[in-house]
């Protein structure tokens, strides 16, 4: 395959910041569908394994507990508007596509915002902005068509609560060591601040991890 077009859906695709894009993804919608994305895809299968990769995977497995899972907690990290979250991944049931939500009649809570239907069972829908007063923001802009394969449902639960909310983007499952979360400023009060358990710093990202004992407390108090 050509290197000038082997990484071209992190540089002109659905993955790139810039401003030109690939004139094929009028055709294809996104990267995923095209036939240069699959055939990359299946290069990487083929190619040879380096011959210093088995030694040196050995060697790595042989080490005596050099990572401690009791170090590291694994978190689902997703944006809400200009703000990058994170949950306990145990909390996160399911991440599921976008869904219409139906509205609740008479409903007074700011927060509810619907009902949702998740593999045939009703779920309350949420406003994850409203609560925590974070706004649509605007340093993270895309086109619609971008916005629509970005944005994502997620489905938390905890103690038979379960509560639905969209958020902008996911970028999965990462583990973070406990050592790496900082405290929250004491000078930080708003209703995000006051949610977190900690920040910590995922690459070039400053990310909030939620408190689940203080969100799903809030989320219950919203019903009312």
């Amino acid at each position: 395959m050509n290197n000038s077009i082997e990484n071209c859906w992190a540089t002109i695709g659905v993955w790139s910041k810039g401003v030109e894009k690939c004139p094929k993804l009028k055709e294809v919608l996104h990267c995923r569908n095209c036939d240069v994305y699959s055939s990359a895809g299946r290069s990487l299968l083929k190619r040879k394994i380096p011959e210093d990769y088995r030694d040196y995977w050995t060697a790595l497995l042989a080490k005596e507990g050099v990572i401690k899972s009791h170090d590291t907690l694994s978190i689902v990290v997703f944006r809400l508007g200009d703000e990058w979250l994170g949950l306990p991944a145990k909390t996160i049931k399911e991440i599921s596509e976008m869904r219409p939500v139906h509205g609740i009649p008479n409903s007074k809570s700011n927060v509810v915002k619907g009902l949702v239907n998740v593999r045939g069972e009703l779920k309350l829908w949420v406003s994850m902005g409203t609560l925590l007063s974070v706004d649509k923001g605007e340093r993270y802009v895309f086109s619609e068509l971008r916005k629509s394969f970005l944005e994502r449902l997620v489905i938390i639960s905890k103690d038979n609560e379960h509560y639905v909310f969209p958020v902008s983007e996911i970028i999965g499952t990462h583990r973070i060591w406990k050592d790496s979360i900082r405290e929250v400023p004491a000078t930080a009060a708003n209703s995000m601040y006051s949610h977190l358990a900690g920040l910590f710093k995922l690459e070039e990202r400053h990310v909030g991890l939620l408190d689940q004992d203080l969100l799903f407390s809030s989320l219950q108090r919203s019903l009312v």
